[in-house]
């Protein structure tokens, strides 16, 4: 196991690069010029502007600065915005609002992905599978703008059960915006585990354990379900990782502070090194959770081994 994991993380670091390096000429390839725009409606001099871009190596080539910024990121420095403040303060201080929302959607979207692709699988072509399968495709059809102004209008302003924006409420201030970070992640883990689900019921193991006069749920729950929440595991552990970056929609709509809202309000100014920096952080943390699903494999199914 240890052999395998120091592998995987090698086969990572090329990962990582090009990825950087990807993000990294985007987001700087983006017209305007960030120093000139610092100066708003009073221009710098240009003595000023010289010394900003000797401190922000603007004046490199891309490669150049590329590697400096690499070199920063290994020992933890993500840089410094142009008003001077460190971008890891920025991430400190909004990663964990984002963490937590993306925590919250993931125990919504297994909770009710979960149950649903079960008993769609357990009671196949009845009204609940079919209850299941339209509602997943209605889900995914409708527009997260539409299902997060829904479910504002109608829990929060007519129903007053949860907050509508901010997160003075604590954990109930995460409830809708969790509810729209999952909605469509919730809807294909419920299609993607009944079919999974279904199959599995119908291997050679599953009937020669029902043959032996096994109760059904312990068929289902020891035996099928292990082996049908793999591919399951694969998407939520790649699903976590794309809800961080993918909440920049829903924080704005709920007015949270989280670093996706960041990433826009640092667009807007042209603070490239926030949103490389993030971005890469992001990008990090999204190869540590495939890591984490690999070595979840061989819990699932005990056939699998890494050598």
């Amino acid at each position: 196991m240890t052999r395998y994991i120091l592998r995987r993380l090698l086969q990572f670091i090329p990962v990582i690069l090009i990825a950087t390096f990807i993000i990294y000429a985007m987001v700087f390839a983006i017209p305007g010029d960030p120093i000139r725009a610092l100066g708003g409606d009073r221009p710098m001099s240009e003595a000023v502007q010289q010394t900003l871009r000797d401190q922000y190596n603007l004046d490199d080539p891309l490669l150049i600065q590329y590697f400096k910024y690499m070199a920063g990121v290994a020992v933890g420095d993500f840089g410094t915005t142009f008003q001077g403040r460190p971008v890891t303060d920025i991430i400190v201080q909004r990663l964990p609002v984002t963490l937590y929302l993306a925590f919250v959607a993931v125990i919504i979207q297994i909770i009710i992905g979960v149950i649903a692709g079960t008993l769609a699988a357990i009671f196949r072509d009845r009204f609940i599978d079919r209850l299941v399968q339209v509602s997943s495709v209605l889900v995914v059809a409708v527009p997260i703008l539409a299902i997060a102004f829904g479910l504002q209008f109608v829990f929060g302003l007519q129903l007053g059960w949860f907050p509508i924006a901010g997160i003075g409420s604590g954990f109930y201030s995460y409830i809708l915006p969790g509810f729209v970070l999952a909605s469509v992640s919730t809807a294909l883990v419920a299609r993607l585990l009944r079919n999974s689900l279904v199959e599995t019921l119908q291997s050679d193991y599953v009937r020669t354990a029902t043959a032996k006069g096994l109760k059904r749920s312990r068929v289902v729950g020891r035996h099928a379900m292990r082996n049908a929440m793999i591919p399951v595991v694969t998407f939520i552990g790649a699903d976590l990782a794309t809800m961080l970056g993918g909440a920049i929609l829903t924080e704005a709509i709920f007015n949270l502070p989280g670093i996706g809202q960041e990433v826009f309000r640092a667009i807007q100014a042209q603070e490239g090194t926030v949103v490389v920096g993030i971005v890469t952080l992001l990008v990090l943390f999204f190869v540590v959770v495939n890591l984490i699903v690999d070595i979840a494999y061989a819990f699932l199914d005990p056939r699998i081994r890494y050598e």
